[in-house]
């Protein structure tokens, strides 16, 4: 008699182009079947090439794609930031676009019945100082585990693989600079891990929510400072370096030098620099007693980040594509602009989005006024001359007490059929954190009028709304 086969449970990875979501998928292909999610429609249209491994286009930053893309998932992991260029203008920080993300992916997976979302966060330090990008992981933490799924939250220090950002840094660093002027906090004390030591961690995770759920710390063989890194990275590369550590070296003089000598983007490399000054120590768990027998030294992972035959660090995942990327950003010629604002009290997004479009008019009379019909659509008109300068329809069927949505539809300063473009305002953490967002914005506007008149006015609105609303809320 013939066997049925048994259905095998489906993970979904959330960044599984960048480097640790290239080795993970794979490594999970054996008892998974693996829905890898990209934004780029490039690589989405590529076949894997591991069997039962699956690329699926996904724009995280909509809610509704996000929700169509986890449908059938078991478990989901969760392995995003937003330092990479999403829109060809960003008027967002890094930790902002972060929270609309993990938001929306964990919307998305409590309405698919997700079992566990996995996070690959960051290790906390012992005291209250923290660092921006750590900050801004411990926030994606508490996003995640809002709407109901178990999260299981692994937090290494520096993950060392091929590709990995904070290993290329170290790399090219060493190899172009023959002096390195180190600040003091290089001293600090961490503990990275090699990748292969992370996806075996993941992989003991993954599939026991029961069992892990919550924070754990992970490490590799070995505690070691920035400074001996330094001194491990030129050993492994055979080169002779000086390495001068000063009291007084301010840190953006560091990134600055660091970008310059890597080419890595700015928010990206002043992130991490930003991490340098604390030491980071790890709380024992299961998860870390599982790993740390065979865990690899910062050596051995270093290793295998360079290639041998030309010493020079190993290409990151995401490169074969960034140029056609870059070309795609650019002839869409879109914008996303989001902003963290405070919610007065006993408010909701309902409340903002109406109190934004009225006092929008208000505002900026006698230049601009706005009209808000019966059913929510809003319309923004120009006095002088007498033109209309964008309509937005309220998408009722996508808006909650906590999301509103306004797609916008029209108007002068659209440019028409370029994409979805749409205004959300959306809470998070019970009101916590409330977020005013446009996404896939087309302007009408030639982009050298655009970027000092209509990009930079709608900056100044908006910074003068999150005034608005402090007051309201004190």
């Amino acid at each position: 008699m013939k066997e049925t086969p048994v259905e095998r449970m489906r993970v979904a990875i959330a960044g599984a182009s960048g480097f640790i979501g290239t080795a993970l998928a794979p490594a999970l292909a054996d008892r998974f079947e693996v829905t890898a999610l990209t934004r780029s429609p490039a690589r989405a249209a590529t076949p894997h090439p591991t069997p039962g491994v699956s690329w699926r286009h996904c724009d995280l930053f909509c809610a509704r794609e996000v929700e169509t893309a986890l449908a059938g998932s078991h478990y989901a992991v969760y392995l995003v930031h937003s330092l990479a260029p999403s829109s060809r203008l960003t008027q967002a920080r890094p930790r902002d676009m972060d929270l609309v993300l993990a938001d929306n992916f964990a919307r998305a997976a409590a309405a698919n019945g997700v079992r566990q979302i996995l996070f690959v966060s960051g290790v906390m330090p012992q005291s209250y100082r923290f660092s921006p990008l750590l900050w801004s992981r411990r926030e994606v933490e508490m996003v995640l585990a809002s709407h109901g799924t178990p999260l299981t939250a692994l937090r290494p220090s520096l993950v060392v693989g091929p590709g990995g950002t904070g290993p290329s840094l170290l790399i090219d660093l060493v190899r172009r600079l023959p002096l390195l002027l180190l600040p003091d906090a290089a001293s600090s004390l961490t503990r990275p891990i090699a990748l292969a030591d992370l996806v075996r961690a993941i992989r003991l995770c993954l599939g026991q929510p029961e069992r892990f759920n919550g924070a754990f710390d992970i490490g590799g063989a070995s505690t070691l400072s920035y400074e001996e890194m330094v001194r491990q990275t030129a050993d492994v590369l055979g080169l002779r370096r000086r390495i001068l550590r000063l009291a007084v070296l301010p840190i953006p003089l560091v990134s600055l030098t660091a970008r310059l000598a890597s080419g890595a983007p700015a928010a990206m490399v002043g992130a991490i620099v930003e991490s340098l000054p604390q030491d980071t120590r790890m709380q024992g768990n299961a998860v870390q007693e599982a790993i740390a027998p065979k865990a690899l030294s910062f050596r051995e992972a270093l290793v295998d980040c360079i290639d041998p035959a030309t010493k020079r660090r190993r290409p990151k995942p995401r490169q074969p594509l960034a140029r056609q990327e870059r070309a795609r950003l650019r002839s869409q010629s879109l914008v996303r602009s989001i902003q963290r604002v405070i919610l007065p009290p006993g408010q909701d997004a309902a409340w903002i989005g109406g109190n934004y479009f009225r006092w929008l008019g208000r505002c900026c009379w006698p230049l601009v006024r706005s009209r808000i019909d019966a059913a929510g659509n809003v319309e923004v008109w120009a006095s002088v001359p007498r033109l209309k300068l964008l309509a937005l329809r309220y998408r009722a069927d996508e808006s909650t007490p906590s999301r509103q949505v306004y797609e916008i539809q029209g108007g002068a300063l659209a440019r028409p059929g370029a994409g979805r473009a749409r205004f959300e305002f959306q809470t998070l953490l019970n009101g916590r954190y409330t977020m005013t967002a446009i996404h896939d914005y087309a302007p009408a506007l030639p982009w050298y009028l655009y970027l000092p008149t209509q990009a930079l006015g709608h900056w100044l609105v908006m910074r003068r709304y999150q005034g608005r609303l402090a007051r309201l809320a004190r």
